[in-house]
């Protein structure tokens, strides 16, 4: 990898906050070479799983039944699906499942009742060690409805913990963080004494993290969890944002991912009616125009603004409809835009398509979703005009 990025110190600086507070240690994705391919026995499998959003298990299904024909659903719990490969060639842990639901997504080996022992022995039947374990708990609450008092992941960092101590030496990476080319294992908690393990081989349509949950601290003076949302979302699409870049948010208040923002070095400007949180309205880089985004005149916009941010409670197309006018003002100096999406009503999913296909007439390339971990019922959606791509190239 070349020149350290803004992006890339940002995470290293997370990385020590983690560090101290006794998270799992993470690093920034790498870009290192593909590494050989040696698949575990058996090659090719009869089962995929996915994860998901508890609540999303539908769109995920009919999502799946769209865009790969060949496999059909098998197994189902909340937050957990698997599938069957009807036809040849089934699947492998190269296979790519293209999703917007799948947090995450591998070929089936197969389930143990809760057997550390059962896990490690599985893993020395790989063929191609040091392996990278990911291990972790389907998802038991649909977002905002966990009980109070829930604390996600305890089962299974215990579990992590024990089946470490059992390992020998050299069968599992000491660090949990995927690298491109890496088999990784996965150990799916579905049920306190009903495991499911799996494997894939770690590509960018997967996250480098176990459950796709990358470990991202929520800071005190945050004014809401908009900052982890646009902190996942920043580490998902790998954003080359920089430091005195101009950002944009449409739907800025209380301020959350403005202050993540305005934390990675950026001047933001949020529209937004309802009042921000006094942390981001004294900020020196912050400005707030007060006012709903209709109403808001294009000239009153920065004459350079690199990155748009949307997150509005509306219906999706009008909110595309409503920030199209604005992005139009911006072409000249727009890097990309990173849109959440609220689908409050499921029967949205079926017009994704249709979102999509606008985000990219706005001149944005490449355009990626995904409902992640720090998500509600919605999605992200990341592009990257021509000039943002070039950033992304480098010199």
């Amino acid at each position: 990898m070349v020149a350290i990025s803004p992006t890339h110190a940002h995470w290293c600086m997370v990385a020590s906050t983690l560090e101290a507070q006794h998270f799992v240690r993470i690093n920034p994705p790498e870009r290192v070479e593909s590494k050989p391919v040696t698949d575990p026995p058996t090659d090719k499998r009869t089962f995929l799983f996915a994860t998901c959003q508890v609540g999303a298990e539908q769109a995920l299904k009919d999502e799946i039944v769209r865009e790969h024909p060949h496999l059909r659903l098998a197994f189902s719990r909340p937050g957990f699906v698997t599938f069957k490969a009807a036809a040849a060639p089934g699947v492998d842990s190269q296979f790519v499942l293209d999703s917007v639901f799948a947090r995450t997504y591998g070929a089936c080996l197969g389930t143990v009742t809760a057997d550390r022992a059962a896990v490690i022995d599985m893993a020395k039947a790989m063929t191609s060690p040091p392996l990278r374990l990911h291990l972790w708990s389907r998802d038991l609450h649909a977002p905002r409805d966990a009980p109070l008092g829930y604390v996600p992941g305890e089962l299974s960092a215990h579990a992590n913990q024990e089946i470490r101590a059992l390992h020998a030496t050299g069968l599992f990476h000491s660090d949990v963080v995927a690298t491109l080319g890496d088999l990784v294992l996965d150990v799916i908690i579905v049920d306190e004494d009903v495991w499911w393990i799996g494997c894939h081989r770690h590509s960018p349509t997967h996250s480098p993290y176990p459950g796709a949950r990358p470990p991202i601290p929520l800071p005190r003076n945050a004014p809401s969890r908009a900052y982890l949302k646009i902190e996942e979302g920043i580490l998902w699409a790998d954003a080359p944002l920089q430091s005195g870049d101009t950002a944009v948010e449409v739907g800025s208040a209380p301020g959350g991912a403005c202050l993540a923002l305005l934390d990675r070095g950026l001047r933001v400007v949020g529209i937004d009616p309802a009042a921000m949180h006094p942390s981001v309205l004294s900020h020196r880089a912050f400005r707030h125009i007060q006012r709903p985004m209709a109403l808001v005149r294009r000239e009153e916009l920065p004459a350079s603004v690199q990155w748009m941010v949307l997150d509005v409670n509306i219906e999706p197309g009008a909110a595309l409809i409503g920030v199209d006018r604005l992005v139009a003002r911006m072409r000249d100096t727009l890097l990309g835009v990173l849109f959440t999406l609220k689908l409050n009503n499921w029967q949205l999913v079926q017009q994704l398509p249709r979102f999509f296909d606008h985000v990219r007439a706005m001149g944005l390339h490449d355009v990626t979703a995904k409902q992640l971990a720090n998500n509600g019922r919605e999605i992200f959606v990341y592009g990257e005009t021509a000039k943002g791509m070039a950033r992304r190239r480098g010199p």
